[in-house]
């Protein structure tokens, strides 16, 4: 009994992780399509390169800390340099001009890292290797660390949109751009904001999960193709649409990953998203 008690547990916080990273790469989904209607295809990428940024800066002798707050830095320039360039012509283009030219921009990245480091995974030393003991369970110190550093980032962002005049401007501009424009926000200045904020959020969540997993040019897509989903079940552009979303696909991932296995529980998140999709299209969350 004892032992159950145990492994529940681990396999709870391991879920709760797992749907915390992946509602912290959807946020910067949502903050972009919500104000730019613009499906990032390169936000993976941008989430992959936080982790070679992590995964460099240690390499070269530096600490951890300094590539997790390199990170964030790196993808939002990156992010302006995308904006700036390329997509800031195709939004009157009203087609697939801009998701055809972040999927570029997706490409070029893996390649360009693929150069620089190989395909070959690549791991980042964890800053707390240890691990912690409550309640008789030992758990990784670093994943607690990690989970704890989503929540306040999370909460952070929550704060930014509901307490602030960037957050009050920021939403005037997802729930009408048009309107947003004829009462003096600068909305060309919004897009550029918003893209360069959605790719940081992408870049700080790829230096935080870096020391979890192995770093590879293709880390993205699986949990960009989850956030995905998470955005379209909450709601395109909502912001509680990605904490909710993000929650309700978690948990029927993990709960299902324990009762039955890992591919049938990927199978049952797949047929819920299409079930949820045709219940509610604009998403659960969406008004």
């Amino acid at each position: 009994m004892q032992m159950d008690w145990v492994v529940l547990i681990k396999q709870a916080l391991n879920g709760f992780s797992v749907v915390l990273f992946l509602i912290l790469v959807a946020l910067g989904l949502t903050v972009i399509f919500g104000v730019m209607k613009v499906v990032n295809m390169a936000h993976g990428e941008l989430m992959m390169i936080g982790a070679y940024t992590a995964y460099g800066v240690t390499v070269a002798g530096y600490n951890f800390w300094l590539g997790l707050t390199l990170a964030p830095i790196v993808t939002a320039i990156i992010g302006i340099l995308m904006e700036r360039s390329v997509i800031r012509f195709l939004y009157t283009r009203g087609d697939l001009s801009t998701l055809l030219a972040t999927w570029g921009f997706s490409i070029i990245f893996q390649q360009i890292i693929k150069l620089i480091f190989s395909s070959q995974p690549q791991a980042v030393p964890s800053p707390f290797p240890g691990s912690l003991e409550f309640m008789g369970v030992t758990y990784p110190a670093y994943r607690l660390f990690a989970m704890v550093m989503c929540l306040c980032i999370i909460g952070v962002v929550l704060f930014l949109f509901f307490r602030t005049h960037f957050g009050v401007t920021t939403r005037a501009t997802i729930q009408n751009t048009e309107t947003a424009n004829f009462m003096g926000i600068n909305t060309h200045v919004m897009f550029l904001f918003a893209f360069a904020f959605g790719s940081a959020l992408a870049g700080l969540s790829g230096a935080l999960i870096a020391p979890l997993i192995g770093v590879t040019p293709t880390m993205g897509l699986d949990y960009v193709a989850k956030a995905f989903f998470i955005v379209i079940v909450g709601g395109m552009g909502s912001i509680f649409g990605a904490l909710g979303g993000g929650f309700v696909l978690g948990e029927i991932e993990s709960v299902f990953t324990v009762i039955l296995n890992g591919t049938a529980a990927q199978i049952i998140v797949f047929l819920t998203v299409i079930i949820l999709m045709l219940v509610r299209p604009k998403g659960l969350f969406s008004k």
